[in-house]
């Protein structure tokens, strides 16, 4: 077995085709989600074991940079082919090796881990790896890379088709998904910029409104463009009178798709187009013969309620984190400038930014 890392875009191809159909997939390992942090000044790398050239296991690392502090992060995974999963533990060392060889003071992993059998082919149950609390360290330490913690599962088993699923969930809930094609609200799978745009904007507000910041579009426009361009994500655009007034961005992996974000704005009267856009992406999950679709992690207390109505069932990873201290001293060190920095943490990537 042979361990290349890359940047090279043909193994980065294969790389995002492996993603996309191995369960234990994650958006957070596609080749353009990593290298959106390249707009912060980090670092990318892409780690895959080849078998006679074909990739049978692997994990993207995202690595920041800040001064003379390096880090490794692998935000998902390792994930491997099955049957190959038992490479794992030994392949641990060649971890910790290439992020000493890349001058990183601090190695961090996160292992989609659960007992849970309704999300089991998307996970690794804890007594596979078992091996990891005596090679790592269990927590995470550096929380500027978003790492994987849990999935938000709206299961589709025993469901044929989506109206077979629509006609379990609640009477109101059943109406609140109809009402706004009912009320002539119309919905698009956008992909032309200026489209994506007027969408993104809507999120930009629902955001500002809502007391909490999103991605700048100047940031976010390369990684959604080539992830769309791959047929890799979806930006469903619902207007009301020719008007964009809700907008949601979702990418596909692991065989199913992912909600990352979306926004709806203030509408009288409301005729929910927050429902309108899960159904539009769930009726799109069981065209792709999705087992599920993972509604997302987090949100407010609202949010969480909404999306509960679809019957999802929120599944918290079980010990995901994962870390070593290669450097001590650099780490105590960058311990410090954190523990300073708090109070400036909603500035953090204009910071970082400007240490390209």
């Amino acid at each position: 077995m042979e361990l290349i890392f890359t940047k090279d875009e043909k193994w980065l191809e294969k790389w995002d085709a492996f993603i996309v159909e191995n369960p234990k997939g994650s958006h957070l390992i596609l080749s353009d989600w990593i290298q959106s942090y390249t707009s912060y000044g980090f670092d990318f790398e892409v780690g895959l074991f080849l078998k006679d050239d074909k990739i049978i296991g692997g994990f993207a690392a995202v690595i920041p940079k800040v001064l003379f502090f390096k880090f490794y992060i692998i935000p998902h995974g390792l994930i491997y082919q099955s049957g190959y999963e038992t490479h794992f533990e030994g392949h641990c060392k060649s971890i910790k090796n290439r992020a000493m060889k890349r001058g990183c003071c601090y190695l961090q992993l996160s292992v989609p881990i659960s007992s849970q059998p309704i999300i089991k082919s998307h996970v690794y149950h804890p007594n596979e790896v078992k091996f990891l609390k005596t090679i790592f360290n269990e927590g995470k330490l550096f929380g500027y890379v978003y790492s994987s913690y849990g999935i938000n599962w709206v299961d589709f088993k025993g469901f044929s088709e989506p109206e077979n699923l629509l006609e379990q969930l609640t009477p109101k809930v059943r109406r609140n998904v109809r009402m706004p094609y009912n009320k002539n609200a119309k919905a698009n799978f956008v992909t032309e910029l200026s489209e994506i745009k007027k969408g993104y904007e809507v999120i930009v507000e629902n955001a500002r409104q809502a007391n909490y910041s999103v991605r700048s579009f100047k940031d976010f426009k390369p990684t959604i463009l080539r992830l769309i361009e791959k047929q890799l994500a979806y930006v469903v655009n619902c207007k009301v009178d020719g008007e964009v007034k809700a907008s949601g961005i979702f990418v596909r992996s692991g065989g199913f798709i992912t909600n990352i974000t979306g926004g709806v704005l203030r509408h009288k009267p409301d005729i929910k187009l927050g429902y309108m856009l899960q159904w539009e992406i769930i009726k799109e999950s069981f065209k792709l013969g999705s087992k599920g679709y993972n509604i997302s992690m987090g949100g407010s207390r609202g949010v969480q309620d909404f999306k509960s109505k679809f019957g999802a069932e929120t599944i918290n990873f079980e010990s995901p984190h994962y870390h070593f201290i290669l450097k001590p001293f650099y780490f105590k060190l960058f311990r410090f400038f954190d523990t300073y920095l708090k109070p400036y943490k909603s500035k953090i990537s204009v910071v970082l930014a400007k240490f390209k």
